[in-house]
């Protein structure tokens, strides 16, 4: 794919060492792959200004675009500005207006001066463009350099995002308006293998080579992403509808949002609440559907019974029944949907309940199997999968598969 080619720049020694997760460079790839640029590579850089300066040099020698991230706040550590001005041979200007807002800021949330520091995050280099930092103090801004620019967001992901969307991509549009524009569109799989998603649409790939065909492993889910100029939207619109075909039924969704709001979303559609009755996964599974804003329309109650006695106790699984077939069986797992649908003002619901690890297996029952079931008061079934995860994954994976099936049992529903 061609584009106007860019280079993202992410600074902070914090990044280098592994101590925080950068969120900020996929978010900026994709969105800006999304606006017709090319993006040739994404760096880590220490908060060093000789180490930045010479960054955004070899960056401006091949793109027009440079994106930097991090590095703008009151501290000594905070060097970014300081390296751009010097990498663009410019002066630091204080910006009296944008000094002046930092100090009704703190004014209006502390009552009192900012404190020595904050001053420089008003300094900017000569001729630089503003972006205006809605949700902190961290000015970002485009320093120009005959067509090429540069410019510095802040390091908070939520303040980084909402600056690019908000001050960034209208600059662009202004300054960098020749450029072709890609559509994309996403789409979810879970329950098959990476492998296997490649395989069934190679095909697909072959007949439609005007379009560019990716693929992420999120665990525990495969993303399909389908990429095309804007202009080509029947092309895409024709190779979504034959992908679709062909993942089906393990395609659950068409976008950003995940299994739990997709679940949610089929069961307020029906007027159906849920009930979640939880083991090995020790309530994960509520956890992850009460993410979901809204999920009071449609989540009843949850149940953790981690141990044989709150089985009895509180979903009333016979005493004889673990002792004849365990806690981890297709027989408890059934009873302890039944318990929680009758405890509960549900219509449908799960139980989960499996040897997540690293320990607890034996020869009949190793590490990660995971009897779950799921239903309604009418009808219920039950699955036994063994995982090869670790204990995270082993869960997690749990959790989706519940949900999963349940949200398969919601489709039937409507197709009967």
């Amino acid at each position: 794919m061609s584009g106007i080619a860019a280079s993202i720049l992410l600074i902070g020694d914090e990044l280098m060492a592994g101590e925080i997760e950068d969120r900020n460079g996929p978010y900026l790839a994709d969105q800006l792959t999304r606006q017709g640029f090319r993006i040739r590579d994404i760096r880590f850089l220490a908060d060093d200004v000789e180490g930045i300066a010479a960054a955004v040099t070899e960056a401006l020698r091949a793109c027009r675009l440079v994106v930097v991230c991090g590095g703008l706040g009151p501290t000594s550590d905070d060097r970014t500005t300081e390296a751009v001005a010097q990498a663009l041979g410019k002066q630091l200007i204080l910006d009296e207006e944008q000094w002046e807002r930092i100090r009704k800021i703190f004014s209006l949330l502390r009552g009192e001066e900012p404190p020595p520091g904050n001053e420089k995050q008003a300094k900017l280099p000569e001729g630089a463009d503003v972006l205006l930092n809605e949700m902190g103090t961290a000015l970002g801004y485009v320093a120009r350099q005959g067509e090429d620019a540069v410019a510095v967001l802040p390091g908070p992901p939520k303040e980084n995002q909402h600056m690019f969307e908000m001050q960034l991509l209208p600059w662009l549009d202004r300054h960098m308006p020749d450029r072709s524009r890609w559509a994309a569109r996403v789409f979810r799989v879970f329950g098959l293998p990476e492998s296997e998603v490649g395989h069934r649409l190679s095909n697909l790939e072959t007949e439609y080579r005007d379009l560019r065909v990716s693929y992420r492993f999120h665990f525990p889910e495969i993303l399909v992403k389908l990429r095309g100029d804007v202009e080509a939207e029947d092309r895409l619109k024709a190779a979504s509808a034959d992908l679709e075909k062909l993942l089906e039924p393990h395609l659950y969704s068409t976008g950003e949002e995940r299994l739990p709001a997709v679940l949610g979303r089929e069961l307020e559609r029906r007027d159906l609440r849920i009930v979640a009755a939880e083991s090995c996964t020790g309530g994960l599974a509520a956890k992850l559907l009460t993410d979901v804003p809204g999920s009071s329309a449609w989540m009843e109650r949850g149940f953790v019974v981690y141990s044989n006695q709150s089985k009895q106790q509180l979903l009333g699984v016979p005493e004889e029944m673990l002792k004849q077939h365990g806690a981890v069986s297709e027989p408890v797992a059934l009873a302890m949907l039944e318990g929680a649908l009758e405890r509960s003002d549900a219509q449908i619901g799960f139980a989960v309940t499996g040897i997540a690890g690293p320990g607890g297996g034996t020869l009949g029952r190793p590490v990660g199997t995971v009897c779950i079931a799921w239903g309604d008061q009418d009808r219920s079934q039950v699955e036994t999968h063994t995982f090869y995860w670790d204990r995270e994954y082993n869960r997690l994976l749990s959790a989706w598969m519940a949900m999963y099936l349940v949200y398969q049992l919601v489709l039937g529903r409507q197709s009967g």
